[in-house]
């Protein structure tokens, strides 16, 4: 049966407002800051036109080009140790911005704080490279230049690079509680592929099910347990690392700079508040409609950023890339499966 509209508004503010409170809160014990500094001025300075004055400035690939051959500072390379491994700029040293614990100190014994930087990351659309040379600056260095066309840029260039094949590329060990709920580490990458199509598949014969007016046979009645699993599951992940997370929301280019931290701070207590509640077999018609609408939301966003070429990570399970294409396939499932709980399907408690 389904709920009348009015209650129906009550309980979709209701979730809205408990997730937000929850999860502002449990931001406050020591998250992030409410605002983040996302919007930077992009003043690329081109060619010789290399500035002096301290500070973080943005080049292009010939400005780089002419700090490289100048040997006028440090490059430092703002990526994961396996893809500097797979190939970096010559001498740069590498300084994984997501784990500077591992990585400062070879940073620090190499550059003196007068000593210029420049700092880069894969490419363009990737602002790694800003996120390390606003750390490097609160350090204490005193004039980065931030190499917008990255490792590709320099690539296209034809210019020299390094390959580091004694470099150690067993992947980083996040924080332990962050570790645990990373499935994207846990699970092998290949299996990630099955488990989409599969979620595909079912969400399929789900809403053939529905079309033939079978509301009541197995697979309809699971796929709201399964939706609110899967949702918990890539919840958990965002709450334990929401910087890394925000980054992730950025990336899509979409929201005005002062939305990230907000958004990446609330969606995800959205996600699990209405994933337990399809699991307990509360509420269904509310949660199942909020996680239809993001879900669409998501698809949107995704394909958007296909069309426009953008390279991002859709930051759904851990930490891991997952391919765009394949996380449409997954959202696609996702999708059918909730329309059980839209249309007030009573499942079992």
């Amino acid at each position: 049966m389904l709920f009348n509209n009015k209650q129906l508004l009550f309980q979709l503010i209701g979730i809205l407002a408990v997730a937000a409170a929850v999860g502002m809160g449990f931001n406050a014990i020591g998250g992030i800051p409410l605002l983040g500094n996302w919007d930077a001025d992009k003043a690329v300075h081109r060619g010789e036109n290399l500035p002096e004055s301290p500070g973080i400035h943005y080049i292009d690939t010939r400005a780089a080009g002419i700090f490289y051959e100048s040997g006028l500072g440090t490059i430092v390379d703002a990526r994961p140790p396996a893809e500097y491994s797979d190939g970096h700029l010559p001498g740069a040293i590498l300084c994984h911005v997501y784990d500077l614990d591992r990585f400062l100190a070879d940073l620090l014994a190499s550059a003196h704080f007068d000593e210029p930087l420049m700092v880069y990351c894969i490419g363009e659309d990737c602002e790694d490279s800003r996120f390390l040379a606003e750390a490097l600056r609160e350090i204490g260095y005193r004039l980065i230049y931030i190499y917008l066309g990255g490792y590709s840029g320099w690539l296209e260039a034809g210019l020299p690079v390094e390959i580091a094949t004694d470099l150690d590329k067993t992947p980083l060990q996040p924080p332990r509680v962050a570790a645990v709920v990373d499935f994207t580490r846990l699970i092998p990458e290949p299996a990630w592929l099955g488990i989409d199509l599969l979620v595909l598949l079912f969400g399929l014969v789900v809403a053939y099910l529905l079309v033939k007016g079978k509301r009541e046979s197995l697979p309809v009645v699971f796929s709201l347990k399964l939706v609110g699993v899967l949702f918990v599951a890539a919840s958990l992940h965002k709450i334990v690392s929401p910087l890394e997370f925000a980054r992730i929301v950025h990336n899509y280019r979409i929201l005005p700079g002062v939305l990230v931290n907000p958004v990446g701070i609330v969606l995800p207590w959205i996600e699990i508040s209405c994933g337990l509640l399809l699991i307990l077999g509360r509420l269904r018609q509310a949660p199942a409609a909020l996680l239809l609408g993001l879900i669409g939301i998501f698809v949107l966003a995704v394909g958007f950023n296909l069309v426009r070429g953008l390279d991002f990570d859709c930051g759904c399970f851990g930490a891991e890339h997952t391919p765009p294409w394949q996380v449409l396939l997954r959202d696609a499932g996702l999708f059918f499966c909730c329309f059980p709980g839209v249309l007030g399907h009573k499942s079992e408690n």
